[in-house]
């Protein structure tokens, strides 16, 4: 699975148009790819927004959302995502 494969998987997953990965923060390692979802709507959106941390699975292309402090863990033993 490339980067962008694992963008769109969670692109698929989003269920908002004020939702957007940052490619930016991407990391990576053997198994995964760590994303991050950002909230573009500057406070407007009624109602919570899906945003925060995911992780792709790199076989399987499975999407799970992560805690912040789970992700933070993950991001410091990964490397930032080739593009």
């Amino acid at each position: 699975m490339t980067l962008d494969e694992a963008v769109a998987a969670v692109e698929a997953t989003l269920g908002s148009a004020d939702l957007r990965v940052d490619r930016r923060r991407a990391r990576e390692d053997a198994s995964s790819f760590l994303l991050v979802v950002l909230d573009t709507s500057g406070g407007r959106s009624a109602g919570p927004i899906a945003n925060g941390p995911r992780l792709v699975d790199k076989a399987s292309g499975e999407v799970i959302r992560l805690t912040v402090p789970d992700a933070v863990a993950r991001a410091e033993r990964m490397a930032p995502a080739q593009s």
